[in-house]
């Protein structure tokens, strides 16, 4: 009897050491630099606030009726994405909303979107991404729910949404060492047909945030500044021509 309650001790305590650590680990995600903060924070064109857990970039004076959730990949932080998103409100006049994740994983809380959706009657057109887990995390979202447009930062989904009334924006980059190229070419299928796909020559996993140090991850041969130019070349003006046949297809 002594031994079997030592076991079940012994049992207890490395399951709550388990435990503990894990969610230790979870709850100490990768922050964007000061650098890429402060450049959002002082840029006259952005407004960042934060409510109720939502970090919120917003165009600074005409408000916008487009919007975008972005679900943050795992243990990265919603201020990492500031740099990489801005140019979505600068030059497509999109807010962008990056919940806090609980243990910052975007899958705990999936449905992240539909609260904030509620809550912004004003906007019109609505738009769901993510990045890596993220990414995965918005498309179960848009299993259920009806977006305009899903945005994929070097992810996939796992769900099929081929059917949806919708369209979607896949972008990878070639030096990424954390993307599952194997899921992510097998999961194409289960995108609409009318998806864009792209990859940036150089770029890798973190360079869709401004974090660094994620293991696995491979050297990039673009800087930061210039990984953020090219992406915001692809995804501009991908979001504003499908909000601009959304407004057409609407008036009409």
């Amino acid at each position: 009897m002594r031994l079997w309650k030592q076991t079940v001790v012994i049992v207890l305590v490395v399951f709550v050491l388990v435990v503990g650590g894990v969610s230790i680990y979870f709850s100490m995600p990768y922050h964007g630099t000061q650098t890429s903060i402060q450049s959002v924070e002082n840029n006259p064109d952005v407004t960042i606030s934060i409510e109720d857990d939502v970090t919120v970039l917003a165009p600074e004076g005409e408000p916008s009726s487009v919007g975008l959730v972005f679900y943050p990949g795992a243990r990265v932080a919603p201020d990492a994405y500031y740099s990489s998103l801005a140019p979505l409100v600068t030059e497509a006049n999109v807010t962008v909303f990056i919940p806090e994740m609980p243990l910052n994983i975007a899958l705990l809380d999936a449905g992240a979107a539909g609260d904030i959706r509620t809550q912004q009657p004003t906007i019109q057109t609505w738009f769901v991404g993510g990045h890596s887990l993220g990414g995965v995390a918005a498309c179960q979202y848009t299993e259920s729910n009806d977006v305009h447009g899903l945005v994929l930062f070097a992810s996939y989904c796992n769900t099929d949404v081929s059917d949806r009334p919708m369209t979607a924006l896949s972008v990878t980059g070639s030096a990424d060492g954390v993307l599952d190229r194997d899921a992510y070419r097998e999961n194409q299928e289960y995108l609409p047909p009318t998806s864009a796909t792209h990859e940036i020559q150089g770029m890798n996993h973190t360079q869709f945030g401004s974090y660094h140090g994620q293991r696995g991850d491979s050297p990039a041969s673009l800087s930061y500044d210039e990984a953020h130019r090219r992406l915001a070349e692809i995804v501009v003006p991908w979001i504003a021509d499908v909000s601009e046949r959304t407004r057409s297809s609407s008036s009409g």
